[in-house]
């Protein structure tokens, strides 16, 4: 999971609003948002996001990869009264993928609440990948959002085998470098490699990789691991 930086509410979005604000008697739902602007926007949230799943972050909206839109805080709460403006908020909506048949992501989530918000970055500082590609978190509601609410380690989904490669892919390229270079005995120069390719995968941006967030930790675990 990696930190969604919102951009400016769609005008798709914007038309539907005004349209139910001048329309006397409409509900301020997000049922009124349907065909062309539904499309519209859904295909704005999936360009900010790098074409990226907000939670598992597999490759979504382009060939047979479908994306749907998220409620961060749901639309049918189980917890508290439902907040209508919200289905409409485009800050509370994100992309995500088909849920891998109701195993993982919104699909798995239904209406519960999650601690856990991408569009909030400080909520994502605990988590980390384990070198089996397990997800994991050190706070223990973010624990629970990732691995329980959201399925990210279900074994059906094979998310942890791709995370693991993913992992080790990048050990292969940074140790490939470094004999490029002749930079064995040199922490620093190591040090150096690793960094630029954190600065290639942090300047992602139109087509991001599949599972950033996992290639972004590594680089900077082989970061610390030349530092100190």
């Amino acid at each position: 999971m990696i930190p969604i930086v919102k951009g400016h509410e769609p005008a798709a979005l914007t038309e539907v609003k005004r349209d139910i604000r001048n329309t006397p008697d409409a509900t301020f739902d997000y049922t009124a948002l349907r065909g062309e602007p539904k499309q519209r926007v859904l295909e704005a949230l999936v360009a900010e996001q790098g074409h990226l799943c907000a939670y598992c972050m597999c490759r979504i909206g382009v060939d047979k990869h479908p994306a749907t839109i998220e409620h961060l805080i749901p639309q049918h709460p189980s917890y508290s009264v439902a907040d209508s403006e919200l289905g409409l908020d485009y800050y509370n909506l994100v992309a995500v993928c088909d849920g891998r048949n109701g195993t993982t992501c919104d699909k798995r989530r239904g209406n519960a609440s999650l601690k856990v918000n991408p569009t909030k970055p400080h909520t994502l500082e605990t988590i980390f990948y384990h070198r089996d590609g397990r997800i994991d978190a050190t706070d223990e509601g973010v624990r629970r959002d990732v691995q329980v609410t959201l399925g990210l380690n279900d074994a059906h989904a094979n998310l942890c085998d791709v995370r693991s490669e993913a992992m080790k892919a990048i050990e292969k390229a940074v140790a490939k470098a470094i004999k490029h270079r002749g930079a064995e005995n040199s922490r620093n120069a190591k040090k150096t490699i690793c960094m630029k390719v954190l600065r290639e995968y942090e300047n992602q941006a139109d087509m991001k990789d599949e599972y950033l967030g996992v290639k972004l930790f590594k680089a900077r675990k082989l970061i610390d691991k030349f530092s100190s």
